[in-house]
């Protein structure tokens, strides 16, 4: 599949002048045209609807290893919803305000991804269990390996009884069915700290522009290259960080 016509065709290409991906319109707005590397071409022929963590537990050992968070994210079908924040009060930190935390909009799951620093380090999940409340757990990226079925929830344990996302989320409890794995209250980006969609296709245009193929536009591209990106925000009822 890799280096194919049908796969070139597919992701467009700058060869003869840049074709528009996914059916986009070359004059309507959206990010810059940039053909998707070969390995992010291979993780995104193989789509997954991720709506639980078990589905991404599924996902990743599905997929050969290392799997990148570049990869993961350019697994998710499209159209991608997303919101981003430049919030640094989490375990997965944003690096800076041209690295934010990028939340993955999906249904029945939210994926929080950074391009680098510390908190690119990180694959976090929240499930949700009720609309407020999150089944909460977090991977390493790369992923190196195939994963129990409760990786995401073990790797979250602060101690035998909580989690690391216990010490800011609220309310935290057991989950009534799975061992070793805890529900919180959900939070939602300080209006303050929002990293606009705008700002972001403006990150991956510059991606493309400095021909730059580090980790940090890596990411850019496997959100930007791939399909539509729109606007995911969360629910008003939904709770707000805290400072």
């Amino acid at each position: 599949m890799q280096g194919s016509r049908r796969s070139l065709a597919r992701y467009g290409t700058w060869i003869a002048g840049p074709i528009c991906l996914w059916g986009s319109a070359c004059d309507g707005p959206g990010a810059l045209e940039h053909t998707p590397s070969e390995a992010l071409r291979a993780c995104a022929d193989a789509p997954s609807e991720l709506h639980t963590i078990g589905d991404v537990i599924t996902q990743l050992n599905s997929m050969p290893a290392p799997v990148s968070a570049a990869c993961l994210v350019a697994t998710v079908p499209r159209p991608l919803a997303l919101v981003a924040t430049e919030g640094t009060n989490s375990a997965q930190p944003a690096s800076s305000h041209q690295s934010p935390r990028i939340f993955l909009r999906m249904d029945g799951l939210v994926m929080g991804v950074v391009p680098d620093g510390d908190g690119g380090k990180l694959l976090e999940f929240g499930e949700w269990v009720t609309p407020t409340r999150t089944l909460k757990g977090e991977l390493e990226a790369p992923v190196l390996g195939p994963l129990a079925d409760d990786a995401a929830y073990q790797h979250a344990l602060y101690s035998a009884s909580s989690t690391a996302c216990g010490l800011c989320h609220l309310g935290e409890a057991p989950h009534p069915t799975i061992p070793s794995a805890f529900v919180s209250d959900a939070f939602r980006p300080l209006p303050d700290s929002i990293v606009t969609l705008d700002e972001l296709r403006a990150m991956h245009d510059a991606c493309v522009v400095e021909r730059d193929s580090g980790a940090r536009c890596e990411m850019f591209h496997a959100l930007f290259d791939l399909g539509d990106v729109v606007d995911g925000p969360f629910d008003d009822e939904v709770s707000t960080f805290t400072r």
